[in-house]
């Protein structure tokens, strides 16, 4: 016999427990536990899971990894446990409880548990397998939030995917206040936490995102933080240090990533290098992305731009040469690009400045 907390109701038998759940309770109304059956009935039927508003989705979302429960509202029982909760309470206290549910730990146990591990849900699900834990109710959501605050108490230097989801809320908190470079720092550290959790051999995007809590899309992440890098180094140009950083991590944690995706972040690490003073560097970036990606267009022109709009007063005919065929090829290839009138432009402006610069060595070469 099985029995639903929420409405009282009894059932003969475990699936017909996971359809009421599914049928006639909203998901964030459930437990951890009870959101575990319907995912299973979920899984089980091919059902999807619906809701009438995006907004709704993503705050269930959060709170399926986040596991918070929120009692302001009513819905819940007074028994219901909060992180809050957890937090008040002092490590010898939590412990206590942990041992009144048959789990014993201490730090050096807790520690060696944690490093083998990258979720505090998952410690928590080895407790209760490893001691045939049987709480029930709200007393279940008790051990996991246990496990998420001592991991943060004993081992906090040791990443965890649910901390993940503290440093991407803390960032978006600053951002909205307007320290956008505060957030960019939050979230940096959120980036070191994903690299850490994700399997060493997760080589595309899709497959690191499977692993990763499902509040966090991994590649809307990382293009928000690419532009609000980009965004802060206006205003500190530490951050084009941190963007580079940043982009080259990305590319070569995801070298099977989608061409689309990759081009974008190596472009973006040419154009961090060229703005920190690295022409060098940025024009050798630029030539690779030119050989690797020859229908992309705006390798071209940004390498035709590194030497015509920066130091078009100082070029050799060599070069005066090389900038206008890298200015033609941006022309001729296939690849869209804004702005060609432009280049064409540009274009016409090197051809007269080339024509120029050779009538003169002719002249020079003349002269007795």
């Amino acid at each position: 016999m099985s029995d639903c907390r929420y409405c009282e109701q009894t059932f003969e038998e475990e699936t017909a427990l996971r359809e009421h759940l599914y049928e006639a309770h909203e998901r964030d109304e459930l437990s951890r536990i009870d959101q575990k059956r319907v995912e299973q009935y979920v899984d089980e039927h091919g059902e999807e899971e619906s809701s009438t508003d995006e907004d709704t989705e993503a705050s269930q979302s959060i709170q399926r990894e986040q596991r918070t429960v929120n009692s302001s509202d009513g819905t819940y029982s007074a028994d219901a446990w909060e992180l809050s909760d957890i937090e008040a309470l002092s490590t010898d206290e939590i412990v206590a409880k942990l041992e009144d549910h048959g789990i014993e730990t201490n730090e050096a146990a807790f520690r060696n548990r944690a490093e083998d591990l990258d979720s505090a849900t998952t410690l928590s699900e080895q407790w209760e397998a490893e001691y045939e834990v049987d709480a029930t109710g709200y007393d279940q959501d008790f051990i996991w939030m246990a496990a998420q605050e001592l991991w943060e108490r004993w081992a906090p230097e040791v990443p965890n995917k649910e901390r993940i989801y503290d440093f991407v809320q803390e960032g978006r908190d600053l951002r909205e206040k307007g320290n956008r470079a505060g957030a960019c720092d939050q979230w940096l550290i959120a980036w070191e936490y994903i690299l850490a959790v994700i399997p060493d051999d997760s080589t595309t995007i899709k497959e690191a995102d499977r692993t990763l809590p499902t509040f966090l899309s991994l590649e809307a992440f990382i293009r928000s933080l690419d532009s609000d890098l980009a965004t802060a180094a206006e205003d500190d140009p530490a951050y084009h240090e941190h963007r580079l950083e940043f982009c080259r991590e990305v590319c070569d944690q995801f070298p099977d990533a989608d061409d689309e995706f990759l081009l974008d972040f190596r472009h973006f690490v040419a154009d961090s290098l060229a703005e920190l003073g690295r022409t060098t560097d940025s024009r050798a970036e630029f030539e690779a992305l030119i050989e690797e990606y020859p229908e992309d267009p705006w390798a071209y022109k940004k390498l035709a731009d590194s030497y015509w709009l920066d130091e078009s007063d100082e070029l050799s005919i060599e070069e005066l040469e090389r900038t206008a065929e890298l200015y033609r090829a941006a022309l001729e290839v296939e690849g869209p690009l804004e702005g060609a009138s432009m280049v064409a432009d540009c274009l016409e402006d090197v051809e007269n400045r080339l024509t120029d610069a050779r009538a003169s060595d002719e002249r020079g070469t003349e002269e007795p």
